[in-house]
């Protein structure tokens, strides 16, 4: 605002019409003793006065030059007090208001009210909100105005919006405060205004930065979760509930710890000294979902410090490797299973070389037996016993040379041709091959034929392959289920529609339900130390035979396996 500085005719105005209106009364004396009172002419009232008029007319020239002095004092002093009072008010750094409280015009504004809203308080004074700002926020701002005159009480308007020409839009921190007259009547509204844009403006930058940081938190493909020096979970992530099966609520306030299981509780012990020396660190632990699944955790731990870097707090970033480490176990399974495979296939490479190594000394033994023989029916008194020891000796080296030569044919790999074969003839042999695994006397295998005489165009080493593997099967069942007695019975019959059905039935404990669907599947097994690759194989050996290869999931007493192979002409 523009000030107007003095001059000294300015400065002694107010004196010099003091000293006018002393002369006045000083005049008027005279020319009401002369015209009203007649005590004598005018030439006399003014040239020769009496003492007492002199005195009475400069005591009162003197008392109106005085009191001209004083009142010129007086607004000396309320100048250098509104001078003082604009000072302060246009130096104050929020925006400072007056409003008529009739009808709401501006009367005074401070010179930040000028700069905020790029108009001069001469713009300003004698207009209200109308003329300045969209209807919507002048609307806004007399409503408020109204509020505050009529109730007398001041108000705080923590946020509002107002445009403005000369910065846009801005945000302000209002309070609006009613001025009362002696009766407590509003007159005046005073409006003190702080500008809270760059405040404002980095709250609505820290909101912004806290949904993407929220949403990036839940949107990670990992469990996370924010958990103070002692474990306890402060922040979890969305996909850490879904994936663990818990709520929100069942985690925040819970330590970490309980949702592992005893040995990742007794890792996290040895591993969260040092997570809080180095500030990371790295475990594999196994996390307890809510339904009791036990998931496989690659967990890497960060240290969060403070503004002051004190340590407050970890970040917990969890990555399921349950796939990865089930897929790493499966491959080291497969692998042993190969070497298992190729021991198999060394072996089946070696066995004719083995069985013409054995085979030679047991035909020495055979020749050696019956040499032996000879010589004891020579002598005058032979032993009976001495006989029949050696005959019994012969016979078990013949048995020890069928079954080398029968298992290098089972191990051969020359097993393409296909031949008439009767299938309750190959049965017979398999059973005289596995009599060895009977010698406990526990289990007892039963042949009952109902196709004696009938043939199926097969491969007889394959064939008899299939039954071995069933039989074994029911054999290591039965032995599993720690009965002390187990029975196998091997059962053929010809079927109406010219096919010859082979089954295998025991009385052990039976299909396992976890594998029911799946059994002929490659690599699924209930045994320890089993390829699962039996079934698999057997089924493809039926089939190449144009025959099928089943399993009775509903038997109840044991296991029932089968067989259908077409009768040959």
């Amino acid at each position: 605002m523009a000030k107007n500085k003095s001059t000294p005719l300015g400065r002694y105005f107010i004196i010099g019409i003091g000293l006018l209106v002393g002369l006045g009364f000083y005049i008027a004396d005279i020319i009401i003793d002369v015209f009203v009172f007649r005590s004598g002419t005018l030439r006399e009232e003014i040239l020769d006065p009496t003492n007492h008029e002199i005195w009475m007319r400069i005591t009162v020239l003197l008392l109106a030059v005085s009191f001209a002095i004083y009142v010129q004092l007086l607004l000396k002093r309320a100048k250098i007090a509104e001078i003082f009072l604009n000072t302060v008010i246009d130096n104050i750094p929020n925006m400072i208001f007056i409003k008529d409280a009739g009808e709401l015009r501006f009367i005074r504004v401070n010179h930040t009210g000028e700069q905020l809203l790029g108009l001069t308080t001469q713009e300003l004074v004698g207009k209200n909100d109308y003329d300045f700002f969209p209807k919507s926020q002048a609307e806004f701002f007399t409503r408020m105005d109204r509020e505050v005159l009529e109730s007398g009480i001041e108000a705080d308007i923590p946020e509002e919006q107002i445009d403005t020409s000369a910065q846009g839009k801005r945000w302000l921190h209002t309070r609006k405060v009613p001025i009362l007259d002696d009766k407590g009547q509003p007159t005046y509204l005073l409006g003190i205004s702080e500008d809270i844009t760059e405040s404002r403006q980095a709250e609505i930058d820290q909101e912004k930065t806290e949904i993407r940081f929220q949403t990036l938190f839940d949107s990670a493909a990992d469990s996370i979760f924010v958990i103070d020096t002692e474990g306890k979970i402060l922040e979890t992530n969305r996909y850490a509930c879904e994936h663990s099966g818990y709520k929100k609520h069942e985690i925040i306030g819970q330590n970490i710890k309980k949702f592992f299981t005893k040995e990742s509780q007794d890792t996290c012990d040895c591993n969260f000294p040092g997570l809080r020396e180095q500030g990371y660190n790295r475990a594999d632990i196994e996390f307890v979902c809510k339904d009791g699944r036990i998931i496989q955790m690659e967990c890497n731990a960060t240290s969060v410090p403070d503004e002051s870097g004190c340590l407050t707090s970890f970040l917990i970033i969890q990555r399921d490797v349950t796939d990865k480490k089930q897929a790493e176990e499966e491959i080291q399974r497969q692998q042993h299973e190969l070497a298992h495979v190729m021991r198999l296939s060394t072996m089946g490479e070696m066995a004719s070389g083995v069985a013409h190594e054995l085979n030679q000394p047991l035909a020495a033994l055979i020749s050696y037996c019956g040499t032996a023989a000879m010589l004891v029916n020579s002598l005058p008194s032979p032993s009976p016993q001495l006989g029949e020891i050696l005959e019994r000796a012969e016979k078990q080296a013949h048995r020890a040379s069928q079954i080398i030569w029968h298992l290098r044919d089972f191990l051969s790999k020359e097993d393409g041709h296909k031949e008439p074969v009767d299938v309750d003839q190959v049965i017979e042999g398999v059973i005289d091959f596995i009599k060895p695994e009977l010698k406990n006397g526990h289990v007892k295998v039963e042949h009952h034929s109902g196709a004696r005489g009938c043939k199926i165009m097969a491969n007889k080493i394959q064939i008899e392959q299939v039954l071995v593997n069933l039989v074994m099967n029911s054999l290591e069942a039965i032995k599993d289920s720690k009965k002390t007695t187990g029975n196998i019975v091997i059962q053929t019959q010809l079927l109406p529609d010219d096919s010859i059905e082979t089954t295998v039935t025991d009385n052990g404990p039976g299909i396992d339900v976890d594998m029911a669907g799946t059994i002929f599947n490659p690599f699924q097994t209930s045994k320890p130390s089993g390829m699962g690759m039996g079934l698999s194989i057997s089924r493809s050996i039926i089939e190449t035979h144009d025959g099928k290869l089943w399993a009775d999931e509903q038997y109840c007493d044991g296991a029932l396996f089968g067989f259908n192979l077409p009768v040959c002409e």
